[in-house]
């Protein structure tokens, strides 16, 4: 997992950041992340850094969960009577079981070694038939593209702290945690887009 102290030092231009590396897709992103009506929802901007989702989502109650104090203090400067930003660890979430009616990630699986144990505790904290809804790099098949992921992303972007999947891994890593994937779909060749329904056992919910 990516330090803290990276995330501090970069939380005066993060947003900026943001913007330039999502190729012209950070707003087109972001309203296919919340394109549902989620004002009656409880939701976890999971690694909500400066509030991409959270400042923008329109939901009953929003929880914004950061490692970064920098972050959430620049998340912090939109007032949002339903919004509580939490400083805390996605590995170990201090949250209750089965409280959301959604969580949102965004650019954030790839900063982490085992995103696998964050699935785990996605799939704990969300309500039965609640959504992970989720965008991020991924690796890519085309040599040209996984040539420029595995070069001067992650060299140059990620100081080489990045850890990332193709779709196939992905497909396995959200069954494995116990969820049925609704859409993936991937966005400029970089980037996939993932909604995934928590799924019971025994239980059989029909893919949209």
């Amino acid at each position: 997992m990516v330090e803290p102290k990276f995330f501090e030092q970069i939380a005066p231009y993060y947003d900026f950041l943001t913007r330039f590396f999502m190729m012209g897709t950070y707003d087109s992103v972001r309203k296919k992340m919340i394109n549902e009506d989620t004002r009656q929802f409880t939701v976890l901007d999971l690694c909500c850094g400066t509030g991409y989702i959270s400042n923008t989502i329109n939901a009953r109650k929003i929880v914004g969960l950061d490692q970064s104090e920098r972050m959430l203090e620049r998340n912090a400067r939109v007032k949002r009577e339903n919004k509580i930003l939490i400083k805390g660890n996605a590995y170990n979430m201090p949250l209750s079981e089965a409280e959301f009616d959604r969580i949102y990630c965004s650019t954030a699986s790839h900063e982490f070694k085992k995103f696998s144990k964050v699935l785990d505790r996605c799939h704990q904290i969300l309500k039965p038939n609640g959504k992970l809804v989720l965008f991020d790099i991924y690796q890519p098949k085309n040599w040209l593209l996984s040539f420029i992921m595995n070069t001067f992303v992650r060299h140059a972007v990620e100081r080489n702290l990045m850890w990332i999947y193709t779709k196939e891994q992905w497909t396995r890593l959200l069954a494995k945690a116990g969820f049925s994937i609704e859409e993936l779909k991937i966005i400029r060749g970089f980037y996939i887009f993932i909604r995934a329904v928590k799924t019971l056992p025994n239980s059989s919910i029909p893919k949209t």
